[in-house]
């Protein structure tokens, strides 16, 4: 289940799909970074109401946050996860920070958060696509 556009505010309506392949992925810009400033300028361009455009960026800002913390959990120690959770003593930014340095240096977190942040880029432009703007 991917998106799909109407209106501007509800562009951005389902659950992102998790998942990519290298054939889906939109090839003009390899980086995450190029590809969501395309689809930034293309939102600019469109002629919205800064009203819509701010309602759309906070759709993609969701979509993204929804896929990027299940993937980075499920390269988290549970027992970690479980420790903080439960000792109020431990529940510290600091403590946090700890617990999360062990996905983040794990390269095939890495690998699998690119290629669903992709995913959720290739579902954008699919959708402004559909809804005129490209």
């Amino acid at each position: 289940m991917g998106i799909y556009a109407s209106t501007a505010p509800s562009l951005l309506t389902t659950r992102p799909t998790v998942g990519y392949s290298e054939a889906s992925m939109n090839t003009k810009h390899a980086t995450f970074e190029d590809r969501l400033t395309d689809i930034v300028v293309q939102i600019e361009k469109s002629g919205w109401t800064d009203e819509d455009k701010n309602a759309l960026y906070a759709k993609i800002s969701e979509y993204l946050h929804s896929v990027v913390m299940p993937v980075l959990l499920k390269y988290t120690p549970a027992d970690e996860l479980k420790d903080l959770a439960t000792n109020p003593a431990k529940d510290t930014v600091e403590a946090f920070v700890e617990v999360m340095k062990k996905p983040l240096s794990d390269p095939k977190m890495a690998e699998e958060l690119n290629a669903t942040v992709h995913s959720v880029l290739d579902d954008v432009e699919t959708a402004l696509s559909k809804g005129g703007i490209s």
